[in-house]
């Protein structure tokens, strides 16, 4: 994966990322207010009191030194006595609260300043009130416990005291992170989490999300690109006439598949299959957009439904009621038994807009279709229908269910292998190329189909629109006029 991969999976997870980094903050501040679980995040107030430590004084130069440093030395045990639990016990006791010995030197902290026989002891806790009323209790309990240690059991005057110099403070700014650290901490935590888990699901999900992706599986070009249109899924047939992005899209696949030449041909594809991975990729819509947009070109087209397990053809396009009867009675599965030829089950002259086609249902629904298709009937049936037009686009089953779009595009001059994006996987489009691969079907190109538009292309393909009506004020003929043989169609 490269840094544009990378890029994409945080484009497409965008949401995952702001949902960790608003928990994280959430977390962090609520860390500031509450105690969550057994740690305290809580801020917390310290109140500090300063003691002196005090030991005889001697006569001479050296006498004093040694008992400065008695003294220093003395601070630090007198550090560690502040946190025994001897002293939290009476302090304890003195305050009457309802705090254990434990709690109590839990908050407890002290330590001797560094060549000086001050001494510090402060205590925490998250009221400022009970900060400073903990630290007198302890400050006074530790002075105290200090005479009594320091004191000969014969009696007399105590080897080291301390005194308290500084009473303990009442804090008002609390220890540790501040409000906006933690927050700031809180969400670069969630974004980091949020990114790892935008990477593990990017990394985990299979599905291809460019048409370079699709390139690199197939091994082929694609030659077209069909955006996702909302307009689109509603309509039967592409509004060719309204000249939309979708519909400038499919003009675009039309132009290159007229200039395709397949492998080890010598001219441009005649009847091709239109087949994908899976079901769901749009295998239907493009073939019908196709043809449409072959029909506006002024060529002859006929439209054949090749997936007779699954029939949808004729309920898309705008059939009257007698030809959407004719359609469930006879079609493809009747040609191919030998039960009716194609004159009587092709339907002539059905609209796609302003232009017309000629449409093979499939028919009544056999028990086995994929036989039918390894039939001489079949191969006979697409040489003729070759013979007889301009163009034959084949709608077939998918190919991971199915070898049926194998097999036409074996018998005619290829296939048009369909890739949706966000829904094909890589497997499985890698699964559909070794398909066509082993029934040596010429692969012509790969369409990508649904994919995401941005505004911008939305908005330079309207101004475009705007500059060519400006331009063109009177509309233009059409190129060409569809041929005769559309509605002549002989018998096979």
């Amino acid at each position: 994966m490269n840094v544009t991969d990378y890029l994409r999976i945080f484009r497409r997870y965008w949401w995952m990322l702001a949902v960790f980094t608003v928990l994280g903050l959430v977390i962090a501040y609520a860390s500031w207010v509450v105690k969550l679980g057994i740690i305290d995040f809580t801020p917390k107030y310290e109140s500090t009191a300063t003691l002196f430590v005090a030991t005889q004084t001697g006569t001479t130069t050296a006498e004093a030194y040694q008992n400065d440093m008695f003294s220093q030395q003395r601070a630090v045990s007198y550090a560690a006595l502040a946190t025994s639990e001897q002293v939290a016990e009476r302090a304890v006791d003195q305050l009457k609260a309802g705090i254990s010995p434990d709690e109590l030197r839990a908050k407890i902290s002290a330590k001797g300043r560094d060549k000086t026989v001050m001494l510090d002891v402060g205590v925490s806790d998250s009221s400022p009130e009970q900060a400073q009323i903990y630290a007198d209790a302890v400050s006074t309990q530790l002075v105290s416990l200090i005479s009594e240690l320091e004191t000969s059991r014969r009696g007399g005057t105590p080897s080291a005291a301390a005194v308290i110099v500084d009473a303990a403070d009442y804090p008002t700014k609390p220890t540790g992170l501040k409000l906006w650290m933690r927050l700031a901490l809180g969400a670069a935590g969630g974004l980091v989490i949020g990114m790892l888990a935008a990477l593990l699901f990017g990394v985990l999900d299979k599905r291809l999300r460019a048409r370079e992706n699709i390139e690199s599986q197939t091994g082929s070009l694609v030659m077209g690109t069909l955006p996702k249109d909302p307009i689109r899924q509603n309509a039967g047939v592409v509004d060719l006439a309204g000249n939309g992005f979708y519909a400038e899209r499919v003009r675009e696949l039309r132009t290159n598949l007229r200039f395709t030449v397949p492998p080890n041909g010598s001219a441009p594809p005649r009847c091709i299959a239109v087949t994908s991975p899976s079901a769901g990729d749009g295998r239907t819509t493009t073939a019908i957009d196709l043809a449409a947009a072959l029909a506006e070109s002024g060529r002859s087209v006929m439209l054949v439904d090749g997936d007779m397990r699954n029939p949808s053809i004729a309920e898309r396009l705008p059939l009257d009621d007698a030809a959407r009867e004719k359609a469930h009675g006879t079609g493809l599965s009747t040609v191919l038994v030998g039960e009716d030829d194609i004159g009587s089950a092709a339907i002539s002259r059905v609209a796609v807009g302003d232009h017309t086609i000629t449409v093979l249902p499939a028919g009544p629904i056999p028990p086995r279709p994929g036989e039918l298709w390894a039939t001489d009937r079949a191969t006979r049936l697409l040489d003729y229908l070759a013979g007889a037009f301009d163009y034959v686009i084949v709608d077939t089953p998918p190919l991971a269910d199915y070898t049926d779009g194998a097999i036409v595009g074996a018998l005619g001059d290829g296939a048009i292998l369909l890739a949706r994006i966000g829904g094909t996987t890589a497997r499985s489009l890698r699964r559909a190329v070794q398909v066509l691969q082993s029934a040596h079907v010429a692969l012509l190109g790969t369409v990508v189909t649904f994919e995401p538009v941005n505004r911008v292309a939305l908005r330079a393909h309207a101004r475009q629109r705007g500059r060519a009506a400006v331009e063109t004020p009177q509309s233009q003929p059409r190129e060409g006029e569809t041929r005769e043989s559309e509605t002549q169609v002989g018998s096979q």
